[in-house]
């Protein structure tokens, strides 16, 4: 599920950028955290998946929220969905009139107030309004303050918005609006710092202290060093107590929270590694980077990218690189902070021992590639002392994107030699389709593949079927008897990037993986980022390739041995596609035997007015969806106009039989 972060124009970006972080930081592992634009509210289907929306403060003078996104927001919440606004003013108030169906009556509710927002409940007649603050836009974040809370205990060192109220004066004496917090003030007097109401089936929490700001962080600290004396004991002390204040309102909000950390996760030290029999990966590595010899540089090698900067290092300092904790490494919270990056290299076919890698066994994993890779007839050897797909591998047991390493970082996409692959046992940032996150729960399988083809063997139009044969060998991996044999028959396709299991028992199919592909044109060659998440190990409720098998079952899947099934499966069907010049012919049977749409009946709302359509396969030269008009009495589609439709600029709800225009 997600939790979805307001990113209008008008929201302050400081207070967007804390507000990511910190909600990534509590909820990661339970919750994808993302931002949404305001022509998603108001256009996008976002309510299904959305455990939380979560409003940052807004800048100064801002206008009202566009009636559409707003009514968007009052249908969530009225069907039981959670708010959370950070950092703003606000009303209570009782609405002039009493609704039977506040759906039936939104344009003349929902923005009757003059705020920025304002929801309201029909059946109490209770408005709150998110109200606008005073202050110049590049005035200080906020005023020092104290909470006292609801079982007596009192924080200090949170910033209240300046001169910010929550106005209850008109408020019901009842039980709706509860208080959250009270300002601990010198004259005594109760003021509200943070309230829930209920808004229909759902709730809205406004607090009217930034929440999102960490007193240990710049822009809190340098307040309260400065106004109020703070030192570095009592910000920490006001950091524990801003967490214990946000975990209790996320799960009061509903949220399932996990285990309590201290802060937020930071990336380990990257591995460098290469399967035992092929000693020479590393090597070629370093050199094609013009790194110089390791064993001689005590403080390691620094390697500036266009991302990231690197900082490699041998082996032999690898016990001590490891044994150093990440938020030692890493103090701040802000991830432009992390940096450098280290690497380890493991030279010679070395590999690092199971306590230096306690979360993927790296032994283990190219012991089971040797095995798929002789299944499979992949290649002992390679021209130009090249080798196999997989057999190269940078493992990170927690990174902040396996895809954003290879893809952003231009010195290392287009200088390391291919194969290349990035694995990660935890992502922080992990990217999806369309900008969306991947989250990444333990269980979850998470590697990008960089390679590199000609254009004079790989054309550029042809780049886009790449995406389909990955999810076709992640198909092929599951029925692989090392993996999930006869059972993953139940992993399928769905068009065009997604993996899906058919449930055990009740068959209702649910998403498992994904499939992002980054392409890179330059120097007569195009450079594929291919970046994967398949759910593998997860429990419940998050579906997984576990789930399928049956209690008692004698194998079950490891990470180890589905990664190694994976690319050996890739390989030749990667090698036949470039040699067929990115031909898609040899594999379209198969490939329309795994996915889910062959036959499907789908409404068309790309058109007007909509229509209905039949699926009937895969265009051969361009890939895309190809789809024919549904008729009375239609029977095969003969001399009828197909409509074919690309990947990108539409919206596919295949599984609910929609096809939308993307916004």
């Amino acid at each position: 599920m997600n939790v979805l972060v307001y990113s209008g124009t008008s929201t302050s970006p400081s207070s967007l950028s804390h507000t990511l972080t910190t909600l990534r930081g509590v909820l990661v592992s339970n919750y994808a955290v993302q931002h949404i634009a305001i022509q998603s509210l108001a256009a996008h289907p976002w309510a299904a998946t959305c455990s939380l929306l979560v409003i940052p403060a807004f800048t100064p003078s801002t206008s009202s929220m566009s009636s559409n996104a707003a009514e968007e927001i009052q249908k969530y919440v009225e069907r039981g969905g959670k708010v959370l606004v950070l950092g703003a003013n606000a009303r209570v108030s009782r609405a002039r009139a009493k609704l039977s169906s506040l759906t039936a009556g939104l344009g003349s509710i929902a923005l009757s107030d003059d705020g920025i927002l304002t929801l309201s409940d029909g059946e109490s007649r209770l408005n709150v309004s998110v109200m606008r603050t005073t202050g110049a836009a590049d005035g200080p974040a906020g005023e020092p303050t104290t909470l006292k809370l609801s079982d007596g205990t009192t924080v200090e060192g949170l910033l209240r918005v300046p001169e910010g109220t929550v106005d209850l004066s008109d408020a019901p004496d009842s039980d709706n609006p509860s208080i959250l917090a009270h300002y601990d003030l010198n004259d005594g007097s109760q003021t509200a710092a943070g309230i829930k109401v209920r808004i229909g089936q759902g709730a809205v929490a406004v607090w009217n202290v930034h929440l999102e700001y960490s007193p240990k962080e710049e822009i809190a600290a340098s307040i309260l060093t400065k106004h109020a004396g703070f030192t570095q004991e009592q910000l920490a002390k006001a950091e524990e107590g801003r967490i214990r204040i946000l975990r209790e309102t996320l799960v009061d909000l509903g949220l399932t929270l996990p285990a309590q950390g201290s802060s937020v996760a930071r990336p380990t030290p990257l591995l460098l590694t290469a399967a035992p029999w092929r000693a020479n990966v590393v090597q070629r590595v370093l050199k094609e980077l013009e790194v110089p010899e390791l064993s001689t540089l005590e403080k390691g090698f620094e390697l500036r990218d266009s991302n990231d900067t690197f900082m490699l290092h041998s082996s032999a300092h690898a016990q001590r690189m490891l044994g150093v904790k990440p938020e030692e490494r890493y103090p701040s919270q802000d991830p432009a902070a992390w940096t450098p990056k280290d690497i380890i290299a493991f030279e010679g076919g070395e590999l690092p021992s199971r306590n230096l890698a306690p979360r993927f066994d790296l032994q283990t994993y190219y012991a089971a590639l040797r095995e798929a890779r002789k299944e499979q007839s992949c290649p002992d050897n390679y021209p130009n002392d090249g080798w196999g797909i997989g057999e190269g591998v940078l493992y990170g047991e927690v990174v902040t994107s396996t895809q954003t390493l290879l893809d952003k970082n231009m010195r290392l996409l287009s200088t390391l030699p291919t194969p290349s692959l990035a694995l990660a046992s935890s992502q922080l940032t992990g990217r999806g389709r369309g900008g969306n996150i991947w989250l990444s729960p333990p269980g979850c399988l998470m590697f990008s593949l960089l390679l590199r083809a000609p254009l004079s063997v790989l054309p550029g139009h042809k780049v886009v079927f790449v995406q389909y044969l990955v999810a076709l060998a992640v198909a092929e991996a599951c029925r692989d008897p090392a993996v999930l044999g006869e059972v993953g028959a139940r992993v399928r396709i769905k068009w065009p990037n997604d993996i899906y299991v058919e449930m055990p028992g009740t068959g209702e199919k649910k998403k498992i993986g994904g499939i992002l592909v980054n392409t890179s044109f330059g120097t007569g060659n195009v450079e594929l980022v291919i970046g994967c998440g398949l759910n593998v190990l997860n429990p419940p409720p998050i579906p997984s390739l576990v789930q399928l098998l049956q209690p008692g079952a004698e194998q079950h899947p490891t990470m180890e041995r589905t990664l190694a099934a994976i690319m050996a499966h890739f390989e030749p069907i990667w090698k036949t596609f470039v040699a067929a010049r990115g031909s898609f012919e040899p594999f379209m049977d198969l490939y329309l035997d795994r996915w889910l749409h062959s036959d499907q009946l789908v409404t068309l709302t790309t058109v007007t007015p909509p229509r209905k359509v039949r699926i009937v396969g895969i265009t051969p030269d361009h890939g895309l969806l190809r789809t024919i008009p549904e008729r009375d009495g239609w029977a095969g589609g003969q001399n009828m106009d197909y409509i074919d439709l690309q990947p990108d600029g539409n919206s596919f709800d295949l599984m609910a039989g929609l096809i939308k225009t993307k916004t």
